[in-house]
């Protein structure tokens, strides 16, 4: 697994360069989010002597008074994203195909291969995110009709601890049950690329099968790229808080800071799917009994 891990690392620096592309695809996605906010912000402190009071510190008064004046336009908010993040999971999942295609065949991967792999696999990838979604859906409505259920049978109660412990169950149980969803998601991607399947809910099925005869080298490999992850964003939370809010020059720091951590999660994306593919195709591999033949003297 060591060998495997170092191998998928290498894999991904050696397609930098598609992290490039990631990363201009996020910043528009966020351009179009953020320019509607930025622009009624600024019609709003553009002449205002609340922008300076704002650089220190919030100011509850103002945000009212921002949201009387603009309640039409927030309002209309939600709709843009909704829409944006319809449109940035479609694309995400096409460019998995052509990520996962890349890793599959490392001596294929070129812009044009890339893109050949998105397109070949878009369609079988988008009924798997179906699939997924809807069960993420479920794993959402579970929740809310636990907490439901603790609230109901707590609400006489003084036990304030068990209730706690209990909440807490609750919310480890949605991130357990999210991960899952998230392997069985990635993985039947994976092997409908490497064994060029069709049939999305035959192979779905297969890959439950691969996960119960593999879950511990799978999810051993899932957590220790979760966790790089996640040691990534601990960092960035404690340098962000070192660099100071003031003189505003400052926040030019705060933002390359930022564009670092985004970049830093597009490489944990990629060796998500580097791990995964390599890992199974290892594991999933023929063996081919090989009969030795003793000389005779």
């Amino acid at each position: 697994m060591k060998v495997l891990f170092f191998k998928s690392v290498r894999a991904v620096i050696y397609n930098s360069k598609f992290v490039l592309l990631f990363w201009v695809f996020n910043a528009s996605a966020a351009l179009v989010l953020s320019v509607p906010v930025f622009h009624i912000l600024l019609d709003n402190l553009e002449h205002s002597l609340v922008s300076d009071r704002l650089v220190y510190g919030f100011d509850y008064l103002w945000f009212v008074q921002f949201q009387n004046l603009y309640k039409l336009n927030i309002e209309q908010m939600p709709l843009n994203i909704y829409f944006v993040v319809g449109i940035y999971t479609l694309v995400q999942t096409f460019f998995l195909g052509g990520l996962i295609s890349i890793f599959n065949n490392p001596k294929k991967n070129l812009y044009v291969d890339f893109f050949y792999g998105g397109v070949k696999y878009f369609y079988r990838f988008t009924k798997v995110l179906l699939v997924s979604l809807s069960f993420f859906m479920l794993a959402f409505k579970i929740n809310d009709w636990l907490g439901d259920l603790i609230t109901d049978a707590f609400i006489n109660s003084e036990n304030v601890m068990m209730e706690f412990i209990l909440r807490s169950l609750r919310y480890i149980l949605l991130v357990f049950f999210i991960g899952i969803v998230t392997i069985i998601s990635d993985y039947s991607k994976v092997a409908l690329a490497v064994r060029e399947r069709r049939k999305v809910i035959r192979e779905i099925y297969n890959t439950l099968i691969f996960l119960k005869n593999n879950f511990t080298k799978v999810f051993i490999i899932f957590l220790i790229v979760a966790v790089l992850g996640a040691l990534g964003a601990v960092m960035y939370n404690l340098l962000e808080k070192e660099i100071p809010r003031t003189p505003f020059y400052f926040l030019a720091v705060s933002f390359v800071l930022q564009q670092m951590l985004i970049i830093f999660r597009l490489y944990i994306r990629m060796l998500f799917f580097s791990t995964e593919v390599n890992l199974y195709k290892d594991l999933s591999a023929e063996q081919i009994p090989v009969e030795l033949v003793g000389e005779k003297i």
